[in-house]
């Protein structure tokens, strides 16, 4: 009876070797030992996922087959849509530049509130949409000199003249119509608001 058992043992370890590797077995991977973690890998797997994921994809989430030629559209339009940065493309921001009027050289500014009337000679100095500039404040029977800083758009200047010697600024908001400037100021003394009026302001020839 031994030798019988000793062939029956013998026969079952052989069919189990052939099934282990039979072509059944043949896609599944192997067992490898990666920090000290047993997994199946399978390189089949893997390239399935690969391709079913990303702009490369092969199917949709339904899945049906994915055309070849509507991904390779998709992904021209996502790599055109945006400007670099997020930004503007060359050709509007030129339009935004060319929108801005030139307001350079010497303009005459009077403040008015309750009747009262100041003026301020100004020398305005451009930078695409920036201003910067110096002049005189004509107030009473004195002049004091004043410095200036503001922005400009197609529609409006914003203008922030300084007299550091009696320490006020002058906040001018005005909106522009061909060659003369109209809106308001507040004149802040010392931080604080001390008067509101009306401003106006032309080109000056002098």
């Amino acid at each position: 009876m031994k030798p019988q058992f000793i062939i029956c043992v013998t026969s079952i370890l052989a069919l189990v070797a052939v099934l282990l590797a039979g072509p059944a077995w043949a896609g599944c991977g192997k067992w490898v030992i990666r920090d000290n973690t047993d997994f199946l890998t399978d390189p089949i797997f893997d390239e399935a996922v690969a391709s079913s994921t990303g702009s490369s994809a092969t199917a949709n989430s339904d899945g049906s087959a994915v055309d070849s030629g509507s991904r390779e559209k998709k992904n021209a339009t996502e790599s055109t849509d945006a400007a670099p940065d997020g930004g503007e493309t060359a050709g509007s921001a030129t339009l935004a530049e060319q929108a801005i009027p030139d307001i350079n050289g010497k303009w005459s500014v009077t403040l008015e509130a309750g009747g009262a009337k100041k003026a301020i000679d100004l020398i305005l100095i451009q930078n695409k949409d920036r201003l910067q500039g110096y002049g005189t404040l004509e107030e009473g029977s004195s002049d004091t000199p004043a410095t200036a800083t503001g922005s400009v758009s197609d529609e409006a200047v914003s203008l922030i003249v300084k007299v550091s010697q009696s320490k006020k600024d002058y906040h001018l908001e005005m909106a522009l119509a061909d060659d003369d400037m109209q809106g308001s100021y507040e004149l802040f003394s010392e931080q604080d608001l001390a008067e509101s009026g009306n401003a106006t302001a032309s080109r000056s020839n002098n």
